[in-house]
């Protein structure tokens, strides 16, 4: 076993005690490496190197060790731990910031609330929110103002509001794939609004139906210098290859434009996704399929981040990425 695993175990071991029920916060270091057939100089080791960190730390004399706040978010950010586990205490911590967002709202003593009246209306045990309220404090996200009283800090209400705009997303779009009070021609021009929010808030610059030289554009997104111009389509017959001829014509037109992006909640037909890939050389145009699209508004994955998967795939494999098929 690597110095990587014997890290990687020491920082599984360190969230299951945090979080796990009937699992000891602490636990021996000697204990264990002798459990998990560690060498004990490798074990102590890798300890001193998360310590270094600030990804662990000594308990007491006799090799025995905890996780700090520190290590324990870092364990949730490289997911090194169960995510179900995960997941869970996600939850709580949401539930707990909607819920003190919520009474700080309709207070009329202040912002300042005591826990007992917070985690009862938020539904959470005494023992989810001892787990959960010195990582909520860490980050930035609460404030202890004292014996039993807690406010809400400007980061911890951003979070809340990004959380219930994602929900507000997420409830249009499903109103769109039912067509609830709205025409098909209506519904790919909203699907273009939602993508559009949906980038504003993950910090690209947005500009939507931009008309120039009798061409009509659905959506331009750019960051600094790096353009896409977007095609939205929502038809009942998959995508043929004359959209991408049109898209790349639009972006070979622009010289400084990156390359082009198109939604498709009606997919792709072979010849179509035939035809990106025999462009790659002259033109980049990025294909997001309906499997794709569902993810961005179930909140799984940012259109940023999803763009950079694709693109990887196609600059470096010339491999077309489409709703989690490589094609």
């Amino acid at each position: 076993m690597d110095n990587d695993e014997i890290k990687k175990l020491i920082l599984q071991r360190a969230y299951s005690g945090a979080f796990e029920d009937g699992v000891s916060i602490e636990f021996n270091l000697h204990e264990f490496a002798e459990i998990n057939r560690i060498n004990n100089d490798s074990a102590w080791k890798a300890f001193d190197e998360l310590q270094s960190l600030g990804l662990i730390k000594e308990y007491a004399l006799g090799g025995w060790i905890a996780p700090t706040s520190t290590g324990l978010l870092y364990s949730e950010k490289n997911k090194l731990i169960d995510m179900k586990l995960f997941e869970y205490q996600n939850n709580v911590r949401m539930q707990l910031l909607l819920t003190l967002n919520n009474i700080q709202e309709r207070s009329q003593s202040g912002n300042i609330i005591n826990w007992m009246e917070w985690i009862k209306e938020a539904g959470v045990s005494n023992q989810d929110f001892s787990n959960n309220e010195k990582i909520m404090s860490e980050i930035g996200l609460i404030r202890n103002q004292g014996i039993h009283y807690y406010s809400m800090t400007l980061s911890g209400k951003e979070i809340v509001r990004d959380y219930k705009m994602k929900n507000q997303w997420h409830e249009i779009f499903e109103k769109l794939l039912r067509l609830e009070g709205i025409t098909e021609q209506q519904r790919g021009h909203e699907l273009e609004n939602l993508l559009a929010d949906i980038a504003v808030n993950e910090k690209w610059s947005v500009n939507k139906r931009v008309r120039s030289q009798g061409q009509e554009i659905d959506i331009i997104l750019h960051v600094g210098l790096h353009y896409f111009l977007c095609s939205c389509k929502w038809e009942k017959d998959p995508i043929q290859p004359n959209e991408v001829e049109l898209l790349e014509s639009r972006v070979r037109s622009r010289a400084t434009a990156n390359g082009g992006i198109l939604f498709s909640m009606s997919g792709f037909t072979d010849n179509c996704i035939e035809e990106m890939r025999f462009k790659i050389s002259s033109c980049l145009i990025i294909p997001f399929g309906p499997d794709d699209i569902n993810k961005i508004f179930h909140n799984e994955i940012t259109i940023s981040d999803m763009l950079d998967q694709k693109i990887d795939q196609t600059m470096n494999h010339r491999k077309i990425l489409v709703d989690d098929i490589l094609r």
